[in-house]
């Protein structure tokens, strides 16, 4: 029996178990803004997300990791019948995004009564249910942390101190990781339980490395998105950061929570891509072994966290 366990949509499941996973997708949502250019970031079809998902386990996929959180169009019985339609697990998450997406309550609501709302998830199940998150995520801003985003970094922190929960991050166009990082160190959180998501978005290959030295883990999640050169400047990205000793700090996943990016809605590349096209591009300049790494071994250190009694 395996020591550790993540918490998925249907339970625990020991680390052994969670196979090749992808750390930050998104199956169910809907921003909730009125701002037209969010409209393709709606997915909102159980049925053409299961699809995707199926062609995610045909592949070669067993565990995604769902960081649409609280207010966010968060959709945790959808998330099970994919799981359950695709043959797949789904790790989902509590917490925030962002402040531009937070809810229209978070700032009258004290530290501590957001900490017990998440508490009561992380404990009792979401929306009624007995659903329960694998992970919780806060967001900052694109070159800012406001106050607001500081107070979820304070109640994020201390879930993963007190529940033990892995904490997630939304770095908005990759920025503000190395600032997220320490805030959490100084809040006392282990930060190898710790991800650091869209780092890759940033583009600048020693700002990633310096996020990995400070002991934090990190997502290059924006994969797909430039099909054109296969995805060349990601693909140099992660040979670097294997090449530096670094392969044991990063994942990869594809943020694909837009219809634009899934073939069942009209989009490309799906989530295929990572373990068929650019599992092809990276085996050119790493090793099987290092490509396990980034997607089974170190994902399940970071989400296999809660221990069997």
């Amino acid at each position: 029996m395996d020591q550790y366990y993540a918490m998925t949509v249907d339970g625990p499941v020991g680390e052994r178990e969670l196979g090749t996973t992808y750390v930050h997708e998104h199956l169910l949502v809907k921003p909730q803004s009125d701002d037209p250019k969010y409209r393709d970031y709606t997915l909102d079809d159980r049925d053409k997300s299961a699809q995707e998902s199926r062609a995610f386990f045909q592949a070669g996929g067993r565990t995604l990791v769902e960081m649409t959180p609280i207010y966010y169009g968060r959709d945790v019985r959808g998330y099970r019948a994919i799981a359950r339609a695709a043959q797949i697990q789904v790790i989902c998450t509590t917490g925030f995004h962002k402040e531009e997406f937070m809810p229209p309550w978070f700032g009258d609501r004290s530290e501590g009564e957001l900490f017990e709302l998440v508490k009561r998830e992380a404990l009792e199940g979401i929306d009624g249910t007995d659903i329960r998150p694998g992970v919780i995520k806060f967001g900052t801003s694109y070159e800012t942390v406001t106050r607001l985003e500081e107070k979820a970094i304070r109640v994020a922190a201390r879930a993963q101190r007190e529940l033990g929960l892995p904490i997630s991050t939304h770095c908005d166009k990759g920025t503000m990781g190395l600032e997220q990082a320490e805030i959490l160190k100084s809040l006392g959180v282990d930060l190898s339980r710790v991800l650091l998501c869209h780092i890759d978005s940033r583009m600048d290959i020693e700002y990633a490395m310096k996020i990995c030295e400070l002991g934090a883990n990190i997502c290059l999640d924006h994969v797909g998105r430039e099909l054109a050169d296969r995805d060349q400047f990601r693909v140099e990205m992660i040979t670097e950061l294997v090449r530096a000793g670094f392969a044991g700090r990063v994942t990869l996943s594809g943020d694909m929570g837009k219809k634009g990016y899934l073939p069942a809605y009209g989009g490309k590349p799906g989530l295929a891509y990572i373990l068929t096209d650019l599992r092809g591009e990276l085996m050119k300049y790493i090793s099987g072994e290092d490509f396990l790494r980034l997607t089974v071994e170190n994902p399940a250190r970071i989400f296999a966290v809660f221990k069997n009694r």
